[in-house]
C-alpha cells in the first residue's frame, strides 16, 4: 500500500514537471515569435516602429479611405483633436433626415477610439429615439475595421496601444434595443444578437472584388446575395402566414439586384456591403411587414466617376457637360443645387451608364430598380406613407417617396422630380438636395412596407 502511494507521488511529480517543461518550452517559443515577428515589422517599416506608422500601414482598406478622404468628416479631425470617453448618439440617428449630427457622432467616435486617449468609451443613448439602419451599418462597418486594425496592432513590437472598451449605456428604448440586438453592433461585432419575436435578422453580407477579380464570378455573387435576400423576405412572410404575388417577387428581385449591382459598379474600395431585416407590425387589427434595406459601398461617388478621366462613356459624359451649361446660362446653379447633384440625378436616367456600352450593355439598371420599387409602394393616390427609398453618393440625398414618378416619353424613362417632368429644368429641392455632410461613396437605402397589395 505503501509503495503504491509512492508511485502514485512519483507520477504526480513526473507529469507536474513535464507541464513545467511544455510551459517553459512555450514561453520561448513565444518569446522567439516575438523576437522574429519585431525584426520582421523593424525591416518592414524601415527602422523604429510607432503607432503613427501603423496608422499610416495597418488601416484597412475602408477606413484608410474615409480618413484619407478630403471632403469626408473625419479628414480634418486628424492629428487627434476634441476627443471624449463619452459621447451621445443623437435623438435621430439617420445619414438620410439629420446628416450634420449623425456624421458629428460617428466622426467623434471613430477619432476618439483611435486617439487611445481612454481606456473606455461609453456611447450615451438616452436621447435617441429613432436609428436609421443606414446610419447603423454606416457605424458598424467602421467599427468592423477599427476592430480588425486594433487586433493587427496587438502583434506589433510595439507596448500594447491601450484602445478603449467600448460600451453602450441608457438603452431604454424598446425600439433601439431591437435594432442595435438584432443587426446593430452588439450583434456584428460581439455576436451578441437577441431574438425578438417581430424581427427576423439578416447578415452583415460583405463582398469583396479584390478576392476575385473575375467579372463573371462577381456576377454570380452578386444573383447569390439577391436571391438569398429575396428568400429571406419569403421566409419572413412565413411567419404572417403569407407569401408575396409573383409580381412582387420579381420586383423585389430588381430592387435588391440592380443596387447590387450599382454599388459593385461605382466601389473604388472593392467593397459592397448590403444587409436588411424584416419586422412585423400590428396596428388596428392590420397585420403587415416593413422590411429596410441598405446597400453601399465606399470610394468615388457617382459624380466622381462621371468626371474621371477613366470614365470611358464619352457620349454620356459629352451630355452631362452640356446640361452642366445650360444649367449655368439659367443661373440654375447654387449653393443648394450643384453640378454634383445634377449629375448624380442624371445618372439615374435611363440609358446611363460610366461604363462604356461598347464593352458592358448597361444603363437602364437605376431606373428599373426605381420603378420596381415604385411597383410595391405605389404613386400618387395609390402610396403608401411609409415606403421610402434614398440614394446618398457624396454631397448628394436623393429620395424618393412616390410624390414624383418616373415618366416615359416615347424614348426613354426620366426621373426629374418636377412639374415639367423635364431633366433639364430645377428639381424639387425636397427630394434633391445638396447636403454639407459628405459621404465617401454611395449608400442605396430602403423603407418597404409589405401589406395586403403584395401578398397572397
Amino acid at each position: 500500500m505503501i509503495e503504491n502511494k509512492i508511485d502514485l507521488k512519483t507520477k504526480i511529480s513526473e507529469k507536474r514537471f513535464q507541464i513545467t517543461v511544455k510551459r517553459k518550452k512555450a514561453k520561448q517559443n513565444k518569446r522567439r515569435i516575438e523576437h522574429e515577428n519585431y525584426l520582421r515589422i523593424k525591416k518592414y517599416f524601415g527602422g523604429k516602429v510607432t503607432y503613427e506608422k501603423l496608422l499610416e500601414n495597418w488601416l484597412p482598406t475602408n477606413l484608410d479611405y474615409l480618413l484619407n478622404c478630403e471632403k469626408a468628416a473625419f479628414h480634418n479631425t486628424l492629428p487627434f483633436k476634441n476627443v471624449y470617453d463619452k459621447i451621445k448618439i443623437p435623438t435621430n440617428f439617420s445619414l438620410i433626415d439629420h446628416p450634420k449630427e449623425s456624421h458629428n457622432f460617428i466622426r467623434k467616435l471613430t477619432i476618439s477610439i483611435l486617439s487611445l486617449k481612454f481606456s473606455k468609451i461609453e456611447i450615451d443613448y438616452s436621447d435617441c429615439i429613432n436609428i436609421d439602419l443606414g446610419a447603423q451599418i454606416y457605424l458598424d462597418i467602421i467599427l468592423k475595421d477599427l476592430l480588425k486594425f486594433i487586433n493587427k496592432c496587438k502583434t506589433s513590437p510595439i507596448k500594447s496601444p491601450n484602445f478603449p472598451n467600448i460600451s453602450g449605456s441608457n438603452i431604454n428604448n424598446p425600439n433601439i434595443q431591437k435594432m442595435l440586438f438584432s443587426v446593430g453592433s452588439p450583434a456584428i461585432l460581439n455576436k451578441k444578437s437577441v431574438p425578438f419575436k417581430d424581427i427576423i435578422t439578416y447578415k452583415l453580407c460583405i463582398h469583396n472584388k479584390e478576392s476575385n477579380a473575375n467579372r463573371v464570378k462577381n456576377a454570380e455573387r452578386k444573383e447569390i446575395d439577391s436571391t438569398e435576400m429575396v428568400y429571406y423576405i419569403i421566409d419572413s412572410l412565413k411567419r404572417l402566414g403569407k407569401k408575396l404575388t409573383s409580381d412582387k417577387i420579381e420586383d423585389f428581385s430588381t430592387v435588391i439586384g440592380e443596387a447590387l449591382i450599382n454599388a459593385e459598379e461605382h466601389s473604388t474600395t472593392q467593397h459592397r456591403f448590403s444587409t436588411g431585416y424584416f419586422q412585423e407590425h400590428r396596428i388596428n387589427n392590420e397585420h403587415f411587414g416593413i422590411f429596410n434595406l441598405v446597400i453601399l459601398n465606399f470610394g468615388e461617388t457617382i459624380y466622381q466617376k462621371f468626371n474621371s478621366p477613366d470614365c470611358t462613356n464619352y457620349d454620356i459624359v459629352n451630355k452631362m457637360k452640356n446640361l452642366s451649361k445650360k444649367f449655368t446660362k439659367k443661373k440654375i446653379f447654387s449653393n443648394n443645387f450643384t453640378e454634383e447633384n445634377l449629375w448624380t440625378l442624371y445618372a439615374l436616367q435611363e440609358g446611363v451608364t460610366s461604363v462604356s456600352t461598347k464593352d458592358y450593355k448597361r444603363g437602364n439598371g437605376s431606373i428599373r430598380f426605381i420603378e420596381s420599387f415604385f411597383n410595391i409602394k405605389g404613386v400618387n393616390g395609390n402610396k403608401d406613407d411609409i415606403s421610402r427609398l434614398s440614394i446618398i453618393s457624396g454631397s448628394t440625398n436623393i429620395t424618393f417617396d412616390g410624390s414624383y414618378n418616373i415618366i416615359d416619353n416615347g424614348k426613354f424613362k426620366i426621373m426629374a422630380f418636377n412639374k415639367e417632368g423635364n431633366i433639364e429644368e430645377k428639381p424639387d429641392k425636397t427630394y434633391v438636395k445638396n447636403v454639407n455632410e459628405y459621404f465617401p461613396g454611395t449608400m442605396i437605402s430602403a423603407r418597404i412596407l409589405i401589406n395586403k397589395d403584395d401578398i397572397v
